[in-house]
């Protein structure tokens, strides 16, 4: 495997010179590196270059902090528009992290740890009901709620039906469209959540701007433990803006069971 193709963990691309990140004092974990040569067409993101994602690896909440500035800090994202110049080392090397993942007080965000080669196929997600209007007497909110009471949805409360059929019976991957859209680890589309959006409080920029948007998801179709219990992970932002090497407004999240 090249170090810059698309793989899950393992050492990143990394030129001479470039150095390995860190977070409070311990080496970060690296995440997912993603060759958009490797994706193909995606609407709004790049077609070339190279995005890496490190989370801190100093603690069991992999660098989420907490208070205002929650999703600003405790991970880093690199982009790479030219990765001409030679890598100092492969994707199987061991890391700086891996060098001291045996010390007590240093975690991963999942297992395995080894480099994993990613492979891209382009699909359709649909929203979540936080990301558009769903007018509550519209047929498709009609239809919706018609759907969970025939999944066995019981309720007298019109909005409870809604809220149970759009996120059970119709995102679910076990509804009645779970072979037709994306579920899982994903590039763009839409975000899912075990517990709540954060977007559109504190540091996190509302889903309906372009910063707002859903860059990498990580779920655990991808990992064999990790996340805390079962967690999803998401970076948010503008991939026009990340092409163009603006990283700044990029925001991290996870939320587990």
């Amino acid at each position: 495997m090249s170090a810059v193709a698309s793989y899950l963990a393992g050492h990143p691309y990394l030129p001479e010179g470039a150095p390995w990140p860190q977070y409070n004092d311990v080496p970060m974990f690296c995440v997912v590196q993603i060759n958009f040569a490797d994706v193909g067409p995606l609407p709004g993101f790049p077609s070339t270059g190279l995005f890496q994602w490190f989370v801190g690896a100093d603690s069991p909440s992999f660098g989420l902090t907490h208070g205002e500035m929650k999703g600003t800090q405790g991970f880093e994202v690199r982009w790479y528009p030219d990765t001409a110049a030679r890598s100092v080392a492969s994707p199987s090397s061991p890391t700086p992290w891996h060098m001291v993942s045996q010390d007590p007080g240093v975690h991963a965000p999942f297992r395995p740890v080894e480099a994993r080669g990613v492979k891209f196929t382009v699909g359709w997600a649909l929203p979540q009901l936080a990301e558009f209007d769903l007018a509550e007497e519209g047929d498709l909110a009609r239809l919706v709620r018609e759907l969970a009471v025939l999944g066995g949805e019981r309720s007298d409360h019109a909005v409870d039906l809604l809220h149970n059929g759009w996120n059970f019976h119709v995102l679910g991957g076990h509804g009645s469209f779970g072979d037709d859209f994306v579920h899982g680890s994903s590039l763009g589309g839409s975000a899912g959540f075990t517990q709540e959006d954060p977007r559109g409080r504190r540091a996190y920029p509302s889903s309906g701007e372009p910063a707002g948007q859903v860059l990498i998801t990580i779920d655990e179709d991808v990992y064999d433990t990790g996340w805390g219990d079962h967690g999803i992970a998401h970076l948010f932002g503008d991939p026009a803006a990340v092409a163009r090497g603006e990283l700044s407004a990029v925001r991290y999240y996870w939320d587990a069971t």
